[in-house]
Formats: structure tokens, sequence, C-alpha cells
């Protein structure tokens, strides 16, 4: 596993979307034989955790770097940390703030829909003056991608608390203990790199950069 998602980094950053995809398809069916040659004992429950494994993180994660490694990736990844930072900042003070109606009770009680109000309106203010002044684009650009983060950075954090509530876990490490772990710290940036690399794609792709 270890090598397999150091692979897929290291041919995300070299070939961009082809090395995503392409080292994608040979590390996925090459741990799953892997996994079956060593034992065949729960392998449909191995191979499976195997594969979310290996989305979840590696791939995931390779949106960051196609959006590093792009012309001013550097403002793009500024951008991406705004988004996420807004949200997850704002949606905890407006949950504490003013929260009254649960969102997902059986999944994340702390979560609030006047906590995801808050960040949607703070992060469509952020992402729009990130968009406007790092990234010399149009203010509405960055709202709207602003609005699209905040509802992928907040299944982001349900998806993780799902996981960790299933399998009877508080923490998914023991890096960050009494926050999550580290990767509940990087779950709304894993789940909302996909959509700002999309957006730097839009634009590019229509002559808009």
């Amino acid at each position: 596993m270890l090598v397999g998602v150091s692979a897929i980094l290291i041919a995300t950053w070299f070939g961009k979307v082809n090395g995503l995809a392409i080292s994608l398809a040979v590390v996925l069916p090459n741990v799953l034989a892997l996994m079956l040659w060593r034992s065949t004992e729960n392998y449909v429950r191995r191979a499976s955790a195997a594969a979310l494994i290996i989305f979840y993180i590696p791939f995931l994660a390779g949106f960051i770097l196609l959006l590093a490694n792009n012309k001013n990736g550097l403002r793009w990844i500024i951008a991406l940390v705004v988004i996420v930072a807004c949200s997850d900042t704002f949606a905890w003070v407006s949950g504490v703030l003013l929260g009254k109606h649960k969102m997902a009770p059986n999944i994340s009680p702390k979560k609030t829909w006047e906590g995801f109000v808050g960040a949607l309106i703070f992060t469509l203010i952020g992402a729009g003056l990130v968009f406007q002044f790092p990234l010399h684009r149009a203010f509405w650009e960055g709202a709207v991608i602003g609005v699209i983060g905040t509802i992928t950075s907040t299944w982001g954090d349900l998806i993780e608390s799902a996981l960790k509530r299933d399998m009877g876990i508080k923490d998914m490490g023991k890096i960050l203990p009494g926050h999550g772990g580290m990767l509940d710290r990087m779950d709304s940036i894993l789940f909302t790199a996909p959509t700002i690399w999309f957006a730097y794609e839009a634009l590019r792709h229509f002559h808009w950069l």
C-alpha cells in the first residue's frame, strides 16, 4: 500500500492527469492481487478497504498535486486552503452561536444547518476575495466555487465521520489526538481539491485564464 500510494503521487506530479489515471489503474489491481495471494480470508472486506484507502487518500490527494503543478499553482493552492478554512471555521462558529437544527445527528451530532449556512456565506465571500486579488479573477467566479467548495468540504467531514463511527473509533490517527487525527484535518481538503482543479481546467479550457 505504501509503495502504491507513493507511486500514484509521484506519477501524478510528473505525468499530471494521465499519470494519475494510469498509476491508479496499475496500482489498484496489483494491490488486490497481492492481498489475494497472501490470504483469501475475509477477502471482500479487506479488498474493499484497500480500494477505499487508495481512492480516498492518494487519488483525491493527486488533485492537490495537479493544482500545484500548473500555472500560478501556489495561488490556486492558497485558494483551496482559504475555501476549506473558511468553510470549516465558520461552520463551527455559526454552529456554536446559532446552531439549533442538526444536519446529520446520527453521523456528526455537532453539525447544524445554521453552521452550514454560515459557512456558505463566509466561504462565498472569502473565495470571491481570493479569486479577485491573488488570482486576479472575477469575484463571482470565486463565489460560485466557494459555494461548491462548502458543499464538498461538508461532505468530506460527514463521510470521514461516518467512517470513524462505522469503525467504532474516535481518532483516525495519533498525530493529532483529540482532533480526530491527521485525516480529520485533511478530509475537507481532499474532497474539495477536485472541485478547485476542475474550476481551473474549466477556466483554462474556455480561454479565461
